[in-house]
Protein backbone atom coordinates (compact mmCIF):
# COMPACT_ATOMS: atom_id res chain seq x y z
CA UNK A 1 0.00 0.00 0.00
CA UNK A 2 2.73 2.35 0.98
CA UNK A 3 4.64 1.61 -3.00
CA UNK A 4 1.50 2.27 -4.48
CA UNK A 5 0.91 5.66 -2.50
CA UNK A 6 4.31 6.19 -3.49
CA UNK A 7 4.20 5.07 -7.04
CA UNK A 8 1.05 7.61 -7.47
CA UNK A 9 2.60 10.32 -5.48
CA UNK A 10 5.81 9.96 -7.90
CA UNK A 11 3.41 10.06 -11.17
CA UNK A 12 1.75 12.95 -10.01
CA UNK A 13 2.34 15.75 -12.88
CA UNK A 14 4.36 18.79 -11.96
CA UNK A 15 2.72 21.68 -10.62
CA UNK A 16 2.21 24.55 -12.91
CA UNK A 17 4.20 27.54 -12.14
CA UNK A 18 2.31 31.07 -11.56
CA UNK A 19 2.12 32.93 -14.54
CA UNK A 20 4.30 35.77 -12.89
CA UNK A 21 7.00 32.94 -12.78
CA UNK A 22 7.20 32.45 -16.52
CA UNK A 23 7.33 36.39 -17.40
CA UNK A 24 10.94 37.01 -18.91
CA UNK A 25 13.41 38.80 -16.42
CA UNK A 26 15.86 41.38 -17.70
CA UNK A 27 19.41 40.06 -16.84
CA UNK A 28 22.06 42.73 -16.20
CA UNK A 29 25.05 41.60 -18.05
CA UNK A 30 28.30 41.04 -15.56
CA UNK A 31 30.64 44.01 -14.85
CA UNK A 32 28.43 46.40 -16.78
CA UNK A 33 28.75 50.60 -14.82
CA UNK A 34 26.16 52.50 -14.13
CA UNK A 35 27.72 54.72 -16.97
CA UNK A 36 26.99 52.14 -19.24
CA UNK A 37 23.51 50.89 -18.30
CA UNK A 38 21.91 54.30 -18.67
CA UNK A 39 21.83 56.63 -21.11
CA UNK A 40 20.01 59.25 -19.43
CA UNK A 41 22.79 59.55 -17.12
CA UNK A 42 25.80 59.87 -19.56
CA UNK A 43 23.84 62.73 -21.45
CA UNK A 44 23.04 64.56 -17.75
CA UNK A 45 26.80 64.01 -16.87
CA UNK A 46 27.53 65.53 -20.06
CA UNK A 47 24.97 68.65 -19.41
CA UNK A 48 26.29 69.30 -16.00
CA UNK A 49 29.84 69.77 -17.22
CA UNK A 50 28.69 72.28 -19.99
CA UNK A 51 26.29 73.89 -17.26
CA UNK A 52 28.92 74.37 -15.12
CA UNK A 53 31.75 75.89 -18.01
CA UNK A 54 28.70 78.67 -18.43
CA UNK A 55 28.40 79.31 -14.59
CA UNK A 56 32.37 79.93 -14.51
CA UNK A 57 32.36 81.97 -17.08
CA UNK A 58 29.85 84.24 -15.69
CA UNK A 59 31.72 83.30 -11.96
CA UNK A 60 34.86 85.22 -13.25
CA UNK A 61 33.23 87.97 -14.72
CA UNK A 62 31.21 88.76 -11.80
CA UNK A 63 34.08 88.31 -8.86
CA UNK A 64 36.23 90.39 -11.62
CA UNK A 65 33.67 93.31 -11.19
CA UNK A 66 32.83 92.78 -8.26
CA UNK A 67 36.60 92.92 -6.65
CA UNK A 68 37.39 95.78 -9.23
CA UNK A 69 34.41 98.06 -8.16
CA UNK A 70 33.86 97.19 -4.71
CA UNK A 71 37.47 96.55 -3.49
CA UNK A 72 39.67 99.42 -1.80
CA UNK A 73 42.93 97.60 -2.30
CA UNK A 74 42.65 96.45 -6.14
CA UNK A 75 40.87 99.81 -6.98
CA UNK A 76 43.52 101.87 -5.01
CA UNK A 77 46.52 99.26 -7.37
CA UNK A 78 44.81 99.79 -10.17
CA UNK A 79 44.74 103.64 -9.82
CA UNK A 80 48.48 103.36 -8.96
CA UNK A 81 49.13 101.67 -12.17
CA UNK A 82 47.02 104.32 -14.28
CA UNK A 83 48.89 107.21 -13.36
CA UNK A 84 52.17 105.21 -13.70
CA UNK A 85 51.23 104.66 -17.16
CA UNK A 86 52.75 107.44 -19.41
CA UNK A 87 49.44 107.70 -22.15
CA UNK A 88 46.89 108.20 -19.14
CA UNK A 89 49.51 110.79 -17.79
CA UNK A 90 49.57 112.46 -20.99
CA UNK A 91 46.04 112.94 -20.72
CA UNK A 92 45.69 113.71 -17.01
CA UNK A 93 48.21 115.99 -17.46
CA UNK A 94 45.75 117.79 -20.03
CA UNK A 95 42.94 117.55 -18.14
CA UNK A 96 44.70 119.34 -15.24
CA UNK A 97 45.78 122.20 -17.45
CA UNK A 98 42.06 122.75 -18.69
CA UNK A 99 41.02 123.30 -15.46
CA UNK A 100 43.79 125.71 -14.60
CA UNK A 101 42.83 127.65 -17.63
CA UNK A 102 39.15 127.53 -17.13
CA UNK A 103 39.18 128.50 -13.34
CA UNK A 104 42.49 130.56 -13.60
CA UNK A 105 42.42 134.03 -16.32
CA UNK A 106 46.06 133.15 -17.07
CA UNK A 107 46.22 135.62 -19.64
CA UNK A 108 45.36 138.32 -17.45
CA UNK A 109 47.57 137.41 -15.03
CA UNK A 110 50.36 137.06 -18.10
CA UNK A 111 49.13 140.71 -18.68
CA UNK A 112 49.74 141.68 -15.47
CA UNK A 113 53.09 141.28 -14.80
CA UNK A 114 54.22 142.59 -18.57
CA UNK A 115 55.48 146.10 -19.09
CA UNK A 116 52.62 148.39 -20.87
CA UNK A 117 54.15 147.96 -24.25
CA UNK A 118 54.30 144.11 -23.98
CA UNK A 119 50.59 143.93 -22.71
CA UNK A 120 49.11 143.21 -26.12
CA UNK A 121 51.27 139.59 -26.20
CA UNK A 122 49.56 138.32 -23.20
CA UNK A 123 47.06 136.11 -25.68
CA UNK A 124 49.78 134.44 -27.60
CA UNK A 125 52.24 134.40 -24.54
CA UNK A 126 49.46 132.39 -22.49
CA UNK A 127 48.98 130.24 -25.40
CA UNK A 128 52.55 129.37 -25.73
CA UNK A 129 52.78 128.90 -22.04
CA UNK A 130 49.92 126.40 -22.17
CA UNK A 131 52.36 123.83 -23.81
CA UNK A 132 55.08 124.45 -21.67
CA UNK A 133 52.81 124.18 -18.40
CA UNK A 134 51.20 121.06 -19.78
CA UNK A 135 55.05 119.26 -19.80
CA UNK A 136 55.89 120.64 -16.79
CA UNK A 137 52.25 119.23 -15.34
CA UNK A 138 53.76 115.72 -17.00
CA UNK A 139 56.92 115.86 -15.38
CA UNK A 140 55.17 116.67 -12.13
CA UNK A 141 52.68 113.74 -11.99
CA UNK A 142 55.70 111.69 -12.51
CA UNK A 143 57.23 112.75 -8.71
CA UNK A 144 56.35 109.95 -6.21
CA UNK A 145 54.82 112.96 -4.22
CA UNK A 146 51.98 113.85 -6.66
CA UNK A 147 51.41 109.91 -7.24
CA UNK A 148 51.05 108.90 -3.61
CA UNK A 149 48.56 112.29 -3.61
CA UNK A 150 46.91 110.46 -6.38
CA UNK A 151 46.92 107.03 -4.82
CA UNK A 152 45.65 108.27 -1.27
CA UNK A 153 42.95 110.59 -3.52
CA UNK A 154 41.33 107.47 -5.00
CA UNK A 155 41.77 105.22 -1.90
CA UNK A 156 39.77 107.82 0.53
CA UNK A 157 37.37 108.18 -2.36
CA UNK A 158 36.73 104.57 -3.10
CA UNK A 159 36.03 103.77 0.51
CA UNK A 160 33.33 106.53 0.98
CA UNK A 161 31.80 105.33 -2.72
CA UNK A 162 31.75 101.86 -1.18
CA UNK A 163 30.32 103.40 2.33
CA UNK A 164 27.94 105.87 0.55
CA UNK A 165 28.76 108.49 3.81
CA UNK A 166 26.44 111.03 3.76
CA UNK A 167 28.23 114.52 3.52
CA UNK A 168 31.91 112.75 2.40
CA UNK A 169 34.79 114.77 3.45
CA UNK A 170 37.51 116.57 1.32
CA UNK A 171 37.55 114.02 -1.58
CA UNK A 172 34.75 113.03 -1.76
CA UNK A 173 31.03 114.12 -1.34
CA UNK A 174 27.54 112.49 -1.30
CA UNK A 175 25.95 116.13 -1.21
CA UNK A 176 22.29 116.15 -2.85
CA UNK A 177 22.77 112.37 -3.76
CA UNK A 178 25.83 112.67 -6.06
CA UNK A 179 29.60 111.28 -5.47
CA UNK A 180 32.41 112.90 -7.06
CA UNK A 181 36.41 112.74 -6.66
CA UNK A 182 38.29 115.69 -5.72
CA UNK A 183 41.41 116.42 -7.99
CA UNK A 184 41.63 119.94 -6.53
CA UNK A 185 44.54 119.11 -4.56
CA UNK A 186 46.49 117.23 -7.54
CA UNK A 187 45.67 119.87 -9.50
CA UNK A 188 47.13 122.44 -6.75
CA UNK A 189 50.21 120.47 -6.21
CA UNK A 190 50.99 120.41 -9.91
CA UNK A 191 50.43 124.27 -10.57
CA UNK A 192 53.12 124.50 -7.24
CA UNK A 193 55.06 122.25 -8.98
CA UNK A 194 55.68 123.81 -12.24
CA UNK A 195 56.36 127.25 -11.18
CA UNK A 196 53.30 129.03 -11.11
CA UNK A 197 53.55 132.36 -8.86
CA UNK A 198 51.29 131.28 -5.28
CA UNK A 199 48.81 134.85 -6.45
CA UNK A 200 47.71 132.22 -9.50
CA UNK A 201 47.64 128.93 -7.37
CA UNK A 202 45.96 131.25 -4.36
CA UNK A 203 43.12 132.01 -7.17
CA UNK A 204 42.13 128.41 -8.49
CA UNK A 205 38.55 127.90 -6.74
CA UNK A 206 38.03 124.67 -4.13
CA UNK A 207 35.30 123.18 -6.56
CA UNK A 208 37.96 122.63 -9.64
CA UNK A 209 38.77 119.42 -11.07
CA UNK A 210 35.92 117.43 -9.60
CA UNK A 211 35.27 114.36 -11.16
CA UNK A 212 31.32 112.84 -10.74
CA UNK A 213 31.56 109.41 -10.39
CA UNK A 214 27.97 108.76 -9.78
CA UNK A 215 25.02 111.38 -10.23
CA UNK A 216 22.13 111.50 -7.46
CA UNK A 217 19.51 109.91 -9.89
CA UNK A 218 21.80 106.90 -10.69
CA UNK A 219 22.16 106.67 -6.97
CA UNK A 220 19.98 103.84 -6.21
CA UNK A 221 20.57 102.24 -9.13
CA UNK A 222 24.41 101.98 -8.39
CA UNK A 223 23.88 100.77 -5.20
CA UNK A 224 20.95 97.91 -6.09
CA UNK A 225 23.83 96.85 -8.63
CA UNK A 226 26.86 96.46 -6.00
CA UNK A 227 24.65 94.26 -3.97
CA UNK A 228 23.39 92.12 -7.06
CA UNK A 229 27.54 91.75 -7.96
CA UNK A 230 28.18 90.86 -4.44
CA UNK A 231 25.46 87.70 -4.80
CA UNK A 232 25.89 86.71 -8.06
CA UNK A 233 29.71 86.56 -7.67
CA UNK A 234 28.91 83.84 -4.65
CA UNK A 235 26.09 82.25 -6.22
CA UNK A 236 27.59 81.30 -9.67
CA UNK A 237 30.99 80.29 -7.97
CA UNK A 238 28.81 77.83 -5.80
CA UNK A 239 26.62 76.72 -8.36
CA UNK A 240 29.74 76.10 -10.85
CA UNK A 241 31.85 73.95 -8.30
CA UNK A 242 28.51 71.85 -7.30
CA UNK A 243 27.81 71.02 -11.01
CA UNK A 244 30.96 69.69 -11.52
CA UNK A 245 31.09 67.77 -8.56
CA UNK A 246 27.51 66.40 -9.42
CA UNK A 247 29.24 65.58 -12.84
CA UNK A 248 32.13 63.26 -11.72
CA UNK A 249 29.67 61.93 -8.50
CA UNK A 250 27.29 60.91 -11.17
CA UNK A 251 29.80 59.26 -13.75
CA UNK A 252 29.81 56.17 -11.59
CA UNK A 253 32.55 53.72 -13.65
CA UNK A 254 33.73 56.63 -15.66
CA UNK A 255 34.98 59.17 -13.41
CA UNK A 256 38.45 59.55 -14.20
CA UNK A 257 37.44 60.31 -17.77
CA UNK A 258 34.85 62.74 -16.43
CA UNK A 259 37.70 64.75 -14.43
CA UNK A 260 39.64 64.85 -17.54
CA UNK A 261 35.83 66.28 -19.56
CA UNK A 262 35.69 68.63 -16.58
CA UNK A 263 39.16 70.31 -16.38
CA UNK A 264 38.54 70.35 -20.31
CA UNK A 265 35.92 72.85 -19.84
CA UNK A 266 37.55 75.47 -17.29
CA UNK A 267 40.15 75.93 -19.75
CA UNK A 268 37.67 76.10 -21.99
CA UNK A 269 35.70 78.97 -19.67
CA UNK A 270 39.07 80.11 -19.28
CA UNK A 271 40.16 80.93 -22.88
CA UNK A 272 36.81 82.11 -23.74
CA UNK A 273 37.23 84.90 -20.85
CA UNK A 274 40.86 85.85 -22.37
CA UNK A 275 38.46 85.96 -25.90
CA UNK A 276 36.00 87.97 -24.58
CA UNK A 277 38.07 90.46 -22.82
CA UNK A 278 39.80 91.29 -26.06
CA UNK A 279 36.54 91.71 -27.90
CA UNK A 280 34.74 93.70 -24.82
CA UNK A 281 37.56 95.77 -24.54
CA UNK A 282 37.70 97.19 -28.21
CA UNK A 283 33.48 97.41 -27.37
CA UNK A 284 33.56 99.32 -24.44
CA UNK A 285 36.31 101.82 -25.52
CA UNK A 286 34.73 102.35 -28.89
CA UNK A 287 31.50 103.14 -26.97
CA UNK A 288 32.40 105.29 -24.35
CA UNK A 289 34.87 107.04 -25.82
CA UNK A 290 34.19 108.86 -29.46
CA UNK A 291 37.53 111.66 -29.42
CA UNK A 292 39.83 109.51 -31.49
CA UNK A 293 42.94 111.26 -29.55
CA UNK A 294 41.35 109.42 -25.96
CA UNK A 295 40.99 105.94 -27.47
CA UNK A 296 44.84 105.05 -26.56
CA UNK A 297 44.21 106.68 -22.80
CA UNK A 298 41.29 104.30 -22.85
CA UNK A 299 42.65 101.45 -24.03
CA UNK A 300 45.60 101.50 -21.86
CA UNK A 301 43.25 101.91 -18.85
CA UNK A 302 41.26 98.83 -19.85
CA UNK A 303 44.54 96.90 -20.65
CA UNK A 304 45.34 97.89 -16.56
CA UNK A 305 41.68 97.43 -15.45
CA UNK A 306 41.03 94.36 -16.87
CA UNK A 307 44.31 93.20 -15.67
CA UNK A 308 42.81 90.84 -12.65
CA UNK A 309 40.39 89.43 -15.34
CA UNK A 310 42.94 87.74 -17.20
CA UNK A 311 44.45 86.49 -14.11
CA UNK A 312 41.09 85.10 -13.07
CA UNK A 313 40.88 83.62 -16.60
CA UNK A 314 44.42 82.30 -16.18
CA UNK A 315 43.80 80.81 -12.48
CA UNK A 316 40.22 78.73 -13.87
CA UNK A 317 42.72 77.57 -16.92
CA UNK A 318 45.46 76.54 -14.46
CA UNK A 319 42.98 74.63 -12.18
CA UNK A 320 41.83 72.76 -15.29
CA UNK A 321 45.20 71.50 -16.04
CA UNK A 322 45.59 70.20 -12.93
CA UNK A 323 42.20 68.07 -12.88
CA UNK A 324 43.26 66.70 -16.30
CA UNK A 325 46.27 65.65 -15.06
CA UNK A 326 44.62 63.95 -12.17
CA UNK A 327 42.00 61.99 -14.44
CA UNK A 328 44.42 61.16 -16.60
CA UNK A 329 46.93 59.88 -13.61
CA UNK A 330 43.22 57.67 -12.43
CA UNK A 331 41.75 57.10 -16.10
CA UNK A 332 41.64 53.52 -17.38
CA UNK A 333 44.40 53.71 -20.43
CA UNK A 334 47.13 51.57 -20.26
CA UNK A 335 49.47 54.76 -19.92
CA UNK A 336 47.71 55.42 -16.92
CA UNK A 337 48.15 52.16 -15.97
CA UNK A 338 51.89 51.95 -16.43
CA UNK A 339 52.45 55.31 -14.61
CA UNK A 340 50.27 54.01 -11.25
CA UNK A 341 52.28 50.99 -11.48
CA UNK A 342 55.46 53.22 -10.98
CA UNK A 343 53.95 55.03 -8.23
CA UNK A 344 52.11 51.46 -6.42
CA UNK A 345 55.46 50.86 -4.49
CA UNK A 346 55.60 53.70 -3.14
CA UNK A 347 52.08 54.53 -2.25
CA UNK A 348 51.16 50.95 -1.35
CA UNK A 349 54.48 50.29 0.78
CA UNK A 350 55.24 53.83 2.16
CA UNK A 351 51.73 55.46 2.68
CA UNK A 352 52.84 58.02 5.37
CA UNK A 353 56.21 59.20 3.23
CA UNK A 354 53.42 59.41 0.09
CA UNK A 355 51.73 61.85 1.91
CA UNK A 356 54.23 64.00 3.75
CA UNK A 357 55.63 64.60 -0.05
CA UNK A 358 52.62 65.49 -1.41
CA UNK A 359 52.13 67.97 1.44
CA UNK A 360 55.28 69.35 0.71
CA UNK A 361 54.10 70.03 -2.99
CA UNK A 362 51.30 71.34 -2.12
CA UNK A 363 53.16 73.83 0.40
CA UNK A 364 55.37 74.98 -2.22
CA UNK A 365 52.96 75.27 -4.81
CA UNK A 366 51.31 77.92 -2.01
CA UNK A 367 54.46 79.30 -1.27
CA UNK A 368 55.23 80.29 -5.29
CA UNK A 369 51.58 81.36 -5.38
CA UNK A 370 50.96 81.33 -9.72
CA UNK A 371 47.41 82.44 -9.37
CA UNK A 372 45.50 84.71 -7.29
CA UNK A 373 43.82 82.20 -5.31
CA UNK A 374 46.91 80.78 -4.02
CA UNK A 375 46.75 83.46 -1.17
CA UNK A 376 43.00 83.00 0.13
CA UNK A 377 41.79 80.48 2.62
CA UNK A 378 39.14 79.58 0.90
CA UNK A 379 40.94 78.27 -1.90
CA UNK A 380 43.68 76.60 0.28
CA UNK A 381 41.08 74.90 2.39
CA UNK A 382 39.41 73.43 -0.72
CA UNK A 383 42.41 73.01 -2.90
CA UNK A 384 44.58 71.16 0.41
CA UNK A 385 41.15 69.09 0.82
CA UNK A 386 40.46 67.78 -2.76
CA UNK A 387 44.75 67.03 -3.47
CA UNK A 388 45.03 64.86 -0.61
CA UNK A 389 41.19 63.24 -1.08
CA UNK A 390 42.59 62.42 -5.01
CA UNK A 391 45.84 61.03 -3.20
CA UNK A 392 43.56 58.72 -1.15
CA UNK A 393 41.55 57.49 -4.19
CA UNK A 394 45.08 57.24 -6.16
CA UNK A 395 46.34 54.56 -3.36
CA UNK A 396 43.37 52.94 -3.16
CA UNK A 397 42.99 52.55 -6.38
CA UNK A 398 46.93 51.18 -6.82
CA UNK A 399 46.32 48.88 -3.93
CA UNK A 400 43.34 47.34 -5.78
CA UNK A 401 45.31 47.09 -9.06
CA UNK A 402 48.95 45.95 -7.87
CA UNK A 403 48.03 43.92 -4.25
CA UNK A 404 51.44 42.56 -4.40
CA UNK A 405 53.71 45.74 -4.02
CA UNK A 406 52.04 46.42 -1.17
CA UNK A 407 53.67 43.01 0.00
CA UNK A 408 57.22 43.59 -1.72
CA UNK A 409 57.31 47.21 -0.55
CA UNK A 410 57.57 46.19 2.96
CA UNK A 411 59.52 43.08 2.16
CA UNK A 412 62.41 45.44 0.49
CA UNK A 413 61.71 48.17 3.31
CA UNK A 414 62.65 45.22 6.10
CA UNK A 415 65.45 44.05 3.55
CA UNK A 416 66.73 47.36 2.97
CA UNK A 417 66.33 48.61 6.83
CA UNK A 418 68.16 45.39 7.87
CA UNK A 419 71.15 46.12 5.13
CA UNK A 420 71.10 49.93 6.38
CA UNK A 421 71.32 48.09 10.00
CA UNK A 422 74.15 45.87 9.21
CA UNK A 423 76.11 49.12 7.17
CA UNK A 424 76.10 50.76 10.25
CA UNK A 425 77.01 48.10 12.32
CA UNK A 426 80.13 47.27 9.83
CA UNK A 427 80.76 51.20 10.28
CA UNK A 428 80.85 51.20 13.81
CA UNK A 429 83.28 48.09 14.42
CA UNK A 430 85.08 49.37 11.97
CA UNK A 431 85.83 53.05 13.28
CA UNK A 432 85.98 51.16 16.82
CA UNK A 433 88.79 49.20 15.68
CA UNK A 434 90.42 52.35 13.84
CA UNK A 435 90.11 54.10 17.62
CA UNK A 436 91.09 51.38 19.40
CA UNK A 437 94.51 51.13 16.75
CA UNK A 438 95.45 54.83 16.62
CA UNK A 439 95.17 55.34 20.91
CA UNK A 440 97.42 52.78 21.28
CA UNK A 441 99.85 54.01 18.37
CA UNK A 442 99.50 57.02 20.35
CA UNK A 443 100.59 55.64 23.68
CA UNK A 444 103.37 53.56 22.36
CA UNK A 445 104.87 56.83 20.25
CA UNK A 446 104.34 59.09 23.18
CA UNK A 447 106.34 56.33 25.75
CA UNK A 448 109.32 56.47 22.89
CA UNK A 449 108.65 60.43 22.92
CA UNK A 450 109.64 60.49 26.84
CA UNK A 451 112.55 58.05 26.24
CA UNK A 452 114.39 60.34 23.29
CA UNK A 453 113.18 63.01 25.47
CA UNK A 454 115.09 61.79 28.38
CA UNK A 455 118.34 60.39 26.41
CA UNK A 456 118.30 63.59 24.70
CA UNK A 457 118.01 65.98 27.38
CA UNK A 458 121.36 64.06 28.85
CA UNK A 459 123.09 64.50 25.50
CA UNK A 460 121.86 67.98 25.06
CA UNK A 461 123.38 69.14 28.80
CA UNK A 462 127.11 67.52 28.15
CA UNK A 463 126.81 69.03 24.56
CA UNK A 464 126.74 72.12 25.94
CA UNK A 465 129.17 72.05 28.95
CA UNK A 466 131.67 71.06 26.65
CA UNK A 467 130.72 74.18 24.31
CA UNK A 468 131.48 75.93 27.23
CA UNK A 469 134.96 74.81 27.84
CA UNK A 470 135.65 75.16 24.34
CA UNK A 471 134.70 78.90 24.17
CA UNK A 472 136.72 79.72 27.74
CA UNK A 473 139.48 78.30 26.12
CA UNK A 474 139.50 80.22 23.27
CA UNK A 475 138.97 83.47 25.26
CA UNK A 476 141.74 83.06 27.52
CA UNK A 477 144.42 82.07 24.39
CA UNK A 478 143.24 85.64 22.89
CA UNK A 479 140.93 83.96 19.91
CA UNK A 480 137.53 85.69 21.35
CA UNK A 481 137.17 88.88 22.49
CA UNK A 482 135.31 89.22 25.61
CA UNK A 483 132.30 90.74 23.64
CA UNK A 484 132.30 87.93 21.07
CA UNK A 485 132.76 85.44 23.84
CA UNK A 486 129.82 87.04 25.72
CA UNK A 487 127.39 86.35 22.83
CA UNK A 488 128.74 82.88 21.87
CA UNK A 489 127.58 81.99 25.83
CA UNK A 490 124.38 83.83 25.27
CA UNK A 491 123.29 81.42 22.23
CA UNK A 492 124.93 78.00 24.00
CA UNK A 493 122.86 78.49 27.44
CA UNK A 494 119.82 79.67 25.61
CA UNK A 495 119.86 77.17 23.30
CA UNK A 496 120.07 75.00 25.88
CA UNK A 497 117.07 76.50 28.07
CA UNK A 498 114.89 76.67 25.06
CA UNK A 499 113.30 72.86 25.37
CA UNK A 500 112.88 73.91 29.40
CA UNK A 501 110.82 76.72 28.14
CA UNK A 502 109.03 75.67 25.69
Amino acid sequence: MTSDSEDKTTEQPPRAKPASDDAPTAVTPAGETPWQRSGGRRISVHLLVIFATIFTILAVFANWTRQQLLDTNQWTKASSELIANPVIRDQLAIYLVDQLYTNVDVQAEIKSVLPTELQPLAPVAAAGARDLITKAANAALEQPAVQSVWTDVNRLAHEEFVQVIDGGNSYVSTTNGDITVNLGLILNKVAANVGLPSSVVAKIPPGAAQLTVVQSNDLKQVQQAAKALRTFSVVFSILAFLFFVFAVALAAGRRANTLVEVGVGMIVAGLAVVLLRGGAGDAIVNALVTDVSLQPAANAAWSIESTLLAQLATQVIVIGVMLIIAGLLGGPAKASKAVRGWFAPVLNGYPEASYVGVGLLVLLFLIWSPIPAASRASFIIIFVILVFFGLYMLRRETLREFPASAGASGDSMRAGTAKIGAIFSRAGAAVKETTSKAAHDVKERTASHKDKSSSSGAGTESQRMADLERLVSLRDSGALTDEEFAAEKAKILGAGDAPSGS
